[in-house]
């Protein structure tokens, strides 16, 4: 399955065996040889199935909570605008 594969590429575990060969600032290539000597779980397809999707609804729960924290930051921000500007304008 295309996208576990890709999870599991994108993983720190992947990230660490693919790295840990590389000199440089970071990999020049990533190749065949490269990726046949990484071992790679591929658990039955049904389960591949089921982390992608747990995978996708972790992922759409991350992107909710920054938007919400985003949300509350720019709140914040102006919360501290009207503060600041209540104080210097003697209205506090």
């Amino acid at each position: 399955m295309p996208w576990f594969l890709y999870a599991f590429l994108k993983s720190p575990a992947a990230q660490i065996l693919l790295t840990s060969g590389a000199t440089g600032a970071g990999i020049q290539n990533l190749n065949v040889p490269t990726i046949e000597g990484i071992p790679i779980p591929f658990p039955p397809l049904a389960e591949q199935r089921e982390i992608v999707a747990q995978l996708g609804t972790f992922a759409e729960e991350t992107q909710r909570l920054a938007r919400l924290y985003e949300r509350k930051l720019a709140a914040l921000e102006a919360l501290k605008k009207s503060l600041l500007h209540q104080a210097f304008t003697g209205a506090l």
